[in-house]
């Protein structure tokens, strides 16, 4: 066994012991900071790369597919909502996902008193480019591409790629 497989199998007891539900050959690499980690399941080789943000209320949870990934950097603001991420889906670096986040309706209110908090869903055999914001209560269908540095809010058909700020269909596929 190589010095990094002795690693990488050491990540999977410790994660274990946090609670972690982690399917066979699914990892999480070091320098994850993830907060309540026994409300995050892992799929059947799906991979948390390194230096990943995971904010996890006591009532949310991160539900990910088989073979998936998240890659460095990214961002999950969860709070007391989910995100469900299916099957073969590939999250580029520097990306976001805000479940809860603060909402400029409210009357009179200031925006800081005001809150959204919405689930978000992510079907099977996605793409998603680095640096991709997906905000509160989005749902991407199955077999979608998100062009980098793009704004998700709301439903994305399936079978599509999408991009821009905000993301609008380009083309079917």
């Amino acid at each position: 066994m190589t010095f990094q497989r002795i690693k990488l199998h050491l990540l999977r007891v410790y994660w274990k012991i946090k609670g972690v539900i982690i399917s066979n050959y699914a990892f999480i690499y070091k320098n994850n900071e993830i907060l309540n980690p026994k409300n995050l399941s892992l799929g059947e080789n799906s991979i948390l790369y390194k230096e990943l943000t995971i904010y996890i209320g006591k009532q949310g949870s991160l539900t990910i597919g088989k073979n998936s990934h998240i890659a460095p950097y990214a961002y999950l603001l969860i709070d007391n909502n989910a995100i469900n991420i299916g099957d073969n889906v590939a999250i580029g670096p520097f990306c976001a996902f805000f479940c809860h986040s603060n909402s400029v309706e409210g009357g009179s209110k200031l925006f800081a008193e005001n809150y959204i908090d919405l689930p978000i869903i992510i079907g099977n055999n996605v793409f998603i480019g680095s640096h991709t914001v997906i905000l509160p209560g989005s749902i991407i269908n199955d077999n979608v591409v998100i062009a980098s540095n793009s704004v998700i809010k709301g439903v994305v058909e399936g079978n599509s790629i999408y991009g821009g700020s905000p993301a609008k269909m380009i083309k079917s596929l």
